[in-house]
């Protein structure tokens, strides 16, 4: 019995994390723009899992709403952090999949609760080749919200430099040439989105979904040239789409963290009241079941085995009430989560000549614009009855 109440004690003290940092690694000098890729960091999956309940969310200490904003605010965050390096392009943050950029990263939300964090990152450059596919978790150290709060630091920078620095490893083993055949089939990959008749013949897939260049456009051949004009606006449109969400980010960036270090507190104080409320109930029945034993062996002394069952119940009584303390702790941090997501607001576009109006989400209005940049290189060449965007 004493040896299982002081295994139990030792059980309920929290443990220290330990702050860790990795260096980001920066270029030393200017790289040549041919030598740049251009990256797009499609918006997160959150991580939300569709087929649990509300209480088992809470439970697990998922919440919707934040999620939602994370899945948008982590993805600027890691632009940024890229863009710091030299190393790159354009950095951008996709609403939605185009082959207007040469890399792609995506990635899951696993979890995230200002105590821990994990996700899943995948990368991939225009031809189909992966990178990498990685986990990625670390345990927030108290420090870090103190020490990784100026410009382009975060509580989780850790993981966005081992991010940023996996991208940059995977970049240094391909060779100079391959590195442009990268950019040469971004730009068949665009033109054949749009316009498939037209730049049918330049690319093959084969049978592991790999682009493979054919052969090249000719020189100053005019359809290039207009692709490249339409990828132009589309680039345009990246960049209010990311005015978006760069808003999003700032207006969130002091209250998100705020948000995590109460989070963080909030998680361990969850967990030392549950471990609390476990060991008082274990407690608890260990008692009455010793005092059942004092009785079997042949003890007659009746105060010592009352007090032992009274002990008994009080400790499952005050295990239950340290439980629902537990629940209701996640319960006032799920509240205060229920009003973080932001929504876009509509954007007017002037395109030839015409006024459009986009509407929805940061996402759906990029859909949208596809479609009427589809449009607009449909009347400049002539294309008739051509697919979808979605098609690839």
């Amino acid at each position: 019995m004493l040896a299982c109440v002081a295994m139990l004690a030792a059980c309920t003290s929290s443990r220290e994390v330990q702050y860790i940092e990795v260096p980001l690694a920066r270029a030393e000098t200017d790289i040549a723009q041919e030598q740049l890729l251009s990256v797009g960091i499609l918006v997160f999956d959150a991580g939300v899992p569709e087929d649990v309940g509300e209480q088992e969310l809470n439970n697990r200490f998922i919440f919707p709403d934040i999620r939602r904003a994370e899945a948008r605010y982590m993805p600027y965050h890691l632009k940024n952090t890229l863009e710091s390096t030299g190393f790159w392009g354009a950095v951008s943050v996709l609403p939605d999949f185009s082959p207007v950029t040469d890399i792609h990263i995506a990635a899951r939300i696993d979890h995230s609760d200002g105590y821990s964090a994990k996700l899943r990152v995948g990368a991939w450059d225009a031809s189909g080749r992966e990178w990498f596919e990685k986990k990625y978790e670390m345990e927030v150290a108290e420090q870090a919200y103190v020490r990784n709060t100026g410009p382009g630091q975060d509580p989780y920078q850790k993981i966005y430099n081992e991010i940023a620095n996996d991208l940059l490893k995977a970049r240094g083993q391909l060779s100079d040439r391959e590195l442009r055949r990268i950019r040469d089939v971004s730009d068949l990959r665009y033109g054949l989105s749009l316009v498939p008749q037209a730049f049918e013949g330049y690319l093959e897939q084969d049978g592991d979904g790999r682009y493979q260049v054919r052969r090249l456009p000719a020189s100053g051949e005019p359809m290039v040239a207009r692709m490249r004009e339409v990828r132009e606006r589309e680039y345009a449109l990246i960049d209010a789409v990311n005015e978006h969400y760069a808003n999003l980010y700032y207006g969130l960036n002091q209250t998100y963290t705020d948000w995590r270090r109460m989070a963080r507190e909030g998680r361990m104080s969850y967990e030392e009241m549950r471990r609390s409320a476990n060991t008082r109930m274990l407690l608890g029945v260990l008692s009455i079941l010793g005092a059942i034993a004092y009785e079997a062996s042949g003890g007659d002394n009746m105060g010592v085995t009352t007090t032992a069952v009274q002990g008994g119940f009080m400790g499952i009584q005050s295990g239950l009430s340290r439980r629902e303390e537990a629940r209701l702790h996640a319960e006032a941090l799920r509240e205060a989560g229920e009003s973080f997501e932001s929504e876009a607001e509509p954007v007017v576009v002037e395109l030839e000549g015409q006024t459009r109006r986009l509407t929805g989400s940061a996402e759906e209005r990029f859909r949208e614009w596809r479609r009427l940049l589809q449009e607009i290189y449909s009347r400049q060449t002539g294309a008739l009855d051509m697919p979808g965007l979605g098609e690839q």
